[in-house]
């Protein structure tokens, strides 16, 4: 199978829920809370639209909103067996890029100081899904979301990403404690107290697959 960008399959998937999208809408829906595992500029979301449309998957059509246009998609037949191919294809392996993750990583360079700030960029990329999660969340149990008749599969989502970001402010404040202390610490203390929390956390790993 030709492989295609992700981005361009992941707007199918919008195009194939609705009767048609704006340019806008579907950049609306993509940032709406699947920026938090699938990030794509904006500009990037338009081009692989125009792509859709290049490939036959979509139709696009200017209509006009009082005094605006807007560029309309449609999935098309094509499109929708496109769509079917792509999601019974081999998935691709969940990947992480986390930059704050790599400068603590890197922090006999960055200093502790350094470590700080990543640690509080964490929280802050923690606290935007939660931000984001409080209002969905309010909506789908108000009655109200965009994808009301999609909540089961939504929920999934939901619990996914809000059970991560939890994660990330959880680690955040472990790991400022452990730099909290390395001042009334000797380096032979910080490397027992290192070797006592890998042991802790391995302890908690599930047993490995007898397949």
């Amino acid at each position: 199978m030709r492989r295609t960008g992700t981005t361009a399959h992941a707007l199918l998937g919008l195009l194939a829920l609705r009767q048609s999208w704006s340019a806008y809408e579907l950049s609306q829906q993509l940032r709406r809370n699947m920026r938090f595992f699938w990030p794509r500029a904006e500009s990037r979301i338009y081009a692989d639209a125009k792509v859709l449309v290049d490939r036959g998957w979509a139709v696009s059509e200017p209509v006009r909103y009082g005094r605006r246009s807007r560029t309309v998609y449609r999935i098309t037949a094509a499109g929708r067996r496109e769509l079917s191919e792509w999601l019974t294809s081999p998935v691709r392996g969940t990947a992480l890029e986390c930059e704050p993750l790599l400068r603590v990583f890197l922090g006999d360079f960055t200093g502790v100081d350094g470590m700080r700030a990543a640690l509080d960029q964490v929280r802050a990329d923690a606290d935007a899904i939660l931000e984001v999660g409080r209002r969905v969340s309010a909506e789908y149990l108000a009655g109200t979301a965009p994808f009301q008749d999609q909540v089961v599969l939504r929920a999934f989502v939901f619990d996914f990403l809000s059970h991560h970001a939890l994660m990330l402010r959880e680690w955040a404040d472990r790991t400022e404690a452990s730099l909290d202390r390395w001042p009334r610490q000797s380096n032979d203390q910080q490397v027992r107290a290192a070797l006592r929390s890998i042991r802790e956390v391995r302890a908690g790993y599930p047993r490995p697959s007898q397949r």
